[in-house]
């Protein structure tokens, strides 16, 4: 336990060297377009293979996967999966929502995990059984229940697969009930701020296990509660809370979106 966490921390703080180096820097020439709408740049793909360089280095035989094409399947109970750049389009435009996502499950569970957000240069981190961490002073989802006094934050694809009025209406009726709603395009550093306490609950559709790993480590330690329409597929969607809105959360979303399993 004691390696995978140093080694979980490190690779998030590796990689957010790379991001650190270049914020600010990117310009037009610099980005591909891997589908409409989807972008990546020299910096997602650098981050990653330090990261993944670091992890080999340490666990030759765990497996590890990253968002931009690192596929290292192997037999082991372990399994790495690698944002280098959670919040690309951020980055690209310079607003500073953004992070390194490096997350572990053991068997399929989530085990550790950590996010760095190199501008504010934050690390959360979390362990099976040991809490969650910024920092390294411990973090605990907030204790909001009225949903007036609550601030949900929400998030779907640019490409989204389902009706775009699916999420509209899904959108209309929290904000109908909630104090705020917010947006800030990256999955992992939202579900870190839900688990400080910054928001209360969470819905984000279409998302990816590198997108999710490490961050719902650091929530579930940290006192949440979370569903997976598909586990940790791709193409998965996530609703989470403080564990006192998750009823209403799911519910409400139901109402407008049918899940596949």
């Amino acid at each position: 336990m004691e390696d995978i966490i140093k080694v979980v921390k490190e690779s998030a703080l590796i990689g957010g060297l790379v991001l650190k180096e270049n914020f600010g820097k990117i310009n037009e020439k610099d980005i591909e377009e891997k589908n409409v709408k989807d972008f990546v740049s020299y910096v997602d793909k650098e981050a990653e293979r330090r990261i993944t360089e670091y992890i080999e280095k340490h666990f030759p035989d765990h497996t590890i996967i990253g968002e931009e094409g690192t596929n290292h399947e192997t037999k082991s109970e372990f399994a790495w999966y690698i944002d280098p750049l959670d919040g690309t389009k951020n980055y690209i435009c310079g607003f500073p929502i953004f992070g390194v996502s490096v997350g572990v499950l053991r068997e399929g569970k989530p085990y550790a995990g950590a996010v760095y957000l190199p501008f504010f240069d934050d690390l959360y981190w979390a362990c099976e059984n040991i809490g969650a961490f910024k920092n390294n002073k411990r973090i605990n989802v907030s204790n909001r229940k009225e949903k007036k006094y609550c601030y949900i934050v929400y998030g779907f694809p640019s490409r989204a697969r389902r009706n775009l009025d699916n999420y509209w209406n899904v959108f209309k009726s929290l904000f109908t009930d909630v104090a705020a709603m917010r947006r800030p395009g990256a999955a992992a550093v939202d579900l870190c701020f839900l688990a400080e306490g910054i928001f209360d609950g969470l819905a984000e559709f279409e998302l990816n296990p590198w997108d999710l790993v490490a961050g719902i480590v650091i929530l579930k330690e940290a006192g949440g509660s979370y569903f997976l329409s598909k586990g940790f597929g791709r193409g998965t969607d996530i609703i989470a809370s403080n564990g006192f809105l998750q009823e209403y959360l799911e519910e409400t979303v139901k109402k407008y979106i049918s899940f596949d399993h």
